[in-house]
């Protein structure tokens, strides 16, 4: 086996798609993505490339339907210079994608299940839900955001292949916590079914870089392991989604439509003003919406 900081130097320098993480969303992916950036020297893919890049979408989607094939996942992974992709969508389809890279890693990000369950329920479930319905859906096609969104919507309502109680993450968790806890448990197990036990690392993030590092044959970096905490960003991201929408599709077309029938000549000053904040509110909303994109 090399040194610890050539075998590092190797994996920066080296462009294949080396670690596919198995692990479910809200299982410190966000940090595991920022962690993995740094000690392979590469993007990690993780949901919010998803969102971000719409260019990806039709390969999730032929995923979605069954359709992918091995020249699809190098596509949207290898040949974008991907080095690891951790989360959704990623995971939901770790079997298949094992399948055009048999030499890449598995890493299983685990937490206890109960505060799982009650993670995604309140934080990624959640906003989905609000985003998916009026009036945000209504907001987000107003500002060309909304095709991500609902794509992440049909990722996490995809059943696992092999999915011992043939349920989606989000059906699961609609279910309540006995089927959550379930769905986890049957997940873990079936990863440790599948990925041969010398290809795989069970992680948690709290243990930092060593078992990380130790797994990948890297040096231990000198800066502390990322901490991605998100949950508060995404219930503030929500509620600010929510604001802007009920302003933009709601209040002020019924303001608009008041003065076209009550104001005199002067309602047509109003209706302009009301126009330009309408337009500064979608222009600073895009902002909200690209936070969201690390969380839908």
């Amino acid at each position: 086996m090399p040194s610890l900081p050539r075998a590092m130097d190797q994996a920066k320098d080296s462009q294949e798609f080396v670690l596919l993480g198995a692990g479910l969303p809200r299982t410190g992916t966000l940090s595991t993505k920022a962690a993995l950036g740094i000690l392979l020297g590469g993007p990690c893919y993780h949901m919010a490339s998803v969102l971000e890049n719409g260019k990806d979408h039709q390969y999730w989607r032929r995923a979605i339907l069954g359709q992918a094939v091995k020249e699809d996942w190098r596509k949207v992974l290898g040949e974008q210079g991907y080095r690891a992709g951790v989360d959704y969508p990623v995971s939901v389809f770790y079997k298949e994608i094992l399948e055009a890279y048999p030499n890449a890693k598995v890493l299983l990000n685990v937490r206890d299940p109960v505060k799982w369950y009650n993670s995604v329920k309140n934080s990624i479930y959640k906003l989905n839900k609000t985003a998916t319905h009026f009036p945000c859906s209504w907001f987000l096609r107003l500002i060309n955001s909304y095709d991500g969104v609902e794509l992440a919507k049909q990722i996490c309502y995809t059943v696992p292949q092999g999915s011992a109680l043939g349920l989606s993450m989000f059906e699961a968790i609609e279910n309540g916590e006995e089927t959550a806890v379930k769905f986890w448990n049957d997940h873990v197990e079936e990863v440790k079914r599948v990925v041969p036990e010398d290809k795989l690392l069970i992680f948690e993030v709290k243990e930092g870089w060593g078992p990380l590092c130790k797994f990948l044959e890297v040096a231990t970096p000198s800066v502390p392991f990322p901490n991605e905490n998100d949950s508060d960003q995404i219930e503030i991201s929500r509620k600010e989604l929510m604001r802007s929408s009920w302003i933009i599709v709601v209040l002020l077309p019924l303001l608009a439509l008041t003065g076209l029938l009550f104001l005199d000549s002067s309602g047509s000053m109003a209706l302009a003003i009301l126009f330009l904040i309408g337009c500064v509110i979608c222009y600073k909303s895009r902002e909200v919406h690209h936070l969201k994109h690390k969380q839908l």
